[in-house]
């Protein structure tokens, strides 16, 4: 009796604080304060959002509870759902309010079962790399530090044999950091960093590609060009850049840059 009360607890508990985990949000979200830069959030019901009106990609995000998470960039936009609002609760967002015609809210489970399994992917994405992240750099020494990044980097690739491209990008990170010195030696000395070539960088930049996602040619381009392989270097980002990587497209502008950069660097010398 006492083993079948137990599990009648264990059974009920498991209920109320079940995590029902969705992408499938949908309709228009806009705030009424003039110039806002992000308005309105346009949700597909898929798993995508566009941000404002000319925004016609739009950002991955992910449903759990009274939570909704969009993935920008490096970032995170949350927002809590209340009646038939949206109330930013994070950095960019914050305590800003978007309404939607519809009366209220419904955590209505995505019948697709490959939409399904990002939402899921995308919940663990977030707990892993984004929630609580922001500040162990600087509150941990070293070792505890270097445990915590290992953890992290045996996590990401639990999820990238599953098939989740994301977490194949952060493994391609901590690898290629392991590869150039060290995470800290990435950081902090990237212009001198040279690796030989490596079947394991270039397996995880493929595998990011196979998975559907171009930002792979991107990782391609980081591996050829710190290997002396520049012909294959910006044959790579060309690809990406042509596929619609927001990765290449964010290597480009920095290249242009960093070149612009050089190019007055040079003026100022020779006047």
């Amino acid at each position: 009796m006492k083993k079948l009360l137990f599990l009648t607890i264990i059974f009920i508990s498991n209920s109320l604080f079940s995590q029902q985990i969705t992408n499938t949000l949908s309709g228009a979200f806009k705030t009424k304060v003039k110039d806002e830069l992000y308005n309105p959030f346009t949700f597909d019901g898929k798993g995508r959002v566009t941000i404002g009106e000319f925004d016609e990609v739009g950002y991955e995000f992910t449903e759990r509870n009274d939570s909704v998470v969009i993935f920008v960039e490096k970032t995170v936009f949350i927002f809590k759902k209340e009646k038939n609002q949206l109330k930013g609760i994070s950095d960019w967002v914050d305590k800003k309010v978007y309404k939607s015609d519809i009366k209220s809210f419904s955590n209505t489970q995505q019948s697709d079962a490959k939409l399904a399994q990002r939402a899921k992917f995308l919940a663990q994405h977030y707990d892993l790399n984004f929630k609580n992240n922001a500040t162990f750099l600087f509150d941990l020494d070293e070792n505890s530090l270097n445990q915590k990044i290992k953890q992290n980097e045996i996590a990401n690739e639990k999820l990238c044999n599953e098939g989740f491209d994301e977490s194949c990008k952060i493994v391609f990170a901590y690898k290629f950091a392991e590869q150039s010195g060290g995470f800290f030696e990435t950081l902090t000395n990237a212009d001198n960093i040279k690796i030989k070539p490596n079947k394991e960088l270039e397996k995880l930049a493929q595998k990011v590609i196979d998975l559907g996602n171009p930002d792979g040619y991107g990782l391609f381009y980081t591996y050829y060009y710190f290997t002396g392989n520049k012909e294959k270097a910006e044959q790579s980002l060309q690809k990406g850049l042509d596929l619609g990587s927001p990765y290449c497209a964010e290597l480009s502008l920095n290249i242009a840059l960093s070149e612009l950069e050089n190019n007055l660097s040079e003026e100022i010398e020779e006047e």
